[in-house]
Parts: C-alpha cells; structure tokens; sequence
C-alpha cells in the first residue's frame, strides 16, 4: 500500500477555524495572482491591436478535451502516476492573434480547465482546476488568402494549478497546494475560412511543471503532459 494512508494520519488538521483562514488566504491569492495575469495578457494584446490593419488579426474562442493526463503524481513505492489520480479533462478558453506577415502570426490567449478526480490504492483524489495563461507563433503553411489556413504553433506561459485533497479511509487533508507552474506546448492545426468566419481544429503537446507538495516527500510529483485536441470558432478582423 502506498504510504500516503499514513502521511494523511499526521497531516489532518483538527483545527476547522485554521483549515478555514488557509482556504480564505488561499483564494485572496487566486484572485491576485488571476488579475495579474489578466493585465499582462491586455498589456499584451492592445498594441498588436494598435499596429494591425484590416484582415490581420482575429478573436478565438475554444474548447479542448483531453484524453489523458501523463508524468509521475507522488513518490515513493506505489506512487500513483497522473493518469492513476485524474480521468480525461475538458476546457475552454479565449485567444488572439495577430498575422503580421503571410506564414508568420503571434497569438496570445488564457484559458480555464478540469481534470475529474479519480482513485488510487484506496486514495481519492479531488478534482483539479488549471488556468492556463500563455503566448506563443504559428507559421502558416499557406498564404492569407487560401480557404485553407493549415498551420505549426508554439506557445509558452505558466498556469496555475489549483490545490489538490486527497481522502483516505474518511480521512481528508492536502496533498498539493496551489501553485504557477511553467508551460509549454506545441503543435499544429487547420483553419477553414468563409469571409471573416472560421473554425479551426488542431492537436498539440502539452508541458506542464511540478505542482508544490503539500505532504512532502509522498506528494512530490513530477511534470506532467498532455495532448489537447482543441476544437475553435474564429473571427477575424
């Protein structure tokens, strides 16, 4: 048996008003950390507005699914791996981007995840949320004016990764705390266009940086990836 069961033994908090000032703290720095993220992007994105022209820049809107969460969740002998400890994940998310040139765009976008929690050795996990926050390129295949708008992106960013529970035999304590971790991802992807309208598919692996431990050493995890399948609606400008 892995041997978080007793790790959760010692790590029980008894003291309901200090579990409750930890959550509180926890979710004022969410906010914090959630609005810096929002000003950088917006300080990203309005002066690419600012020097586009007409036709060269777009708005996306997209949902992913993921089919599988991969890297090592915990260690020690019998340490659950990602997939042992979530199921599939879904998400959505915003994006801009900005063809300066006929293979050449910059993008930038922030999105929001989940993966379900699942079980392991007797151990349930709680669900986690991701936030991605990110700007990367594509280098189009084709010129701007093609139907057909296949491409290759790169992005990097970070994400904040909510904290994690886990609950053994009625026993519930922490075993990540939330955190900004660093990712990076590519990939590639097709856009079909009608006039300022498109719809995009495109898959693309995903990394993401360890989580930090809440338990020590049988929550320390390693990095974890993915590969999204992001499906988008488009307009361009």
């Amino acid at each position: 048996m892995y041997n978080l069961g007793l790790t959760l033994l010692k790590c029980v908090l008894d003291d309901k008003h200090f579990k409750h000032q930890v959550k509180h703290q926890e979710e004022v720095k969410m906010k914090e950390r959630f609005a810096v993220s929002f000003i950088i992007l917006i300080s990203v994105l309005l002066p690419l507005s600012v020097f586009a022209s007409d036709n060269d820049y777009s708005l996306r809107l997209w949902g992913q699914a993921s089919p599988f969460i991969s890297g090592s969740a915990g260690s020690g002998s019998g340490a659950p791996d990602y997939d042992d400890a979530f199921n599939s994940g879904i998400g959505i998310g915003g994006e801009f981007d900005w063809r300066f040139s006929q293979r050449i765009s910059l993008l930038a976008g922030i999105g929001y995840e989940t993966y379900n929690g699942s079980s392991h050795q007797g151990i349930s996990f709680e669900d986690i949320e991701i936030v991605p926050v990110y700007a990367g390129g594509k280098f189009h295949i084709t010129p701007k004016t093609t139907r057909w708008d296949p491409y290759l992106r790169m992005d990097i960013g970070a994400a904040h990764l909510s904290s994690v529970d886990v609950s053994y035999q009625n026993i519930k304590g922490r075993y990540w705390d939330s955190s900004w971790v660093f990712l990076f991802g590519f990939g590639g992807g097709v856009e079909y266009r009608w006039g300022r309208w498109g719809v995009s598919l495109e898959g693309k692996f995903r990394y993401m940086g360890e989580p930090d431990s809440a338990m020590g050493f049988p929550s320390t995890a390693g990095s974890s990836w993915t590969v999204p399948i992001v499906v988008g609606i488009n307009y361009h400008f």
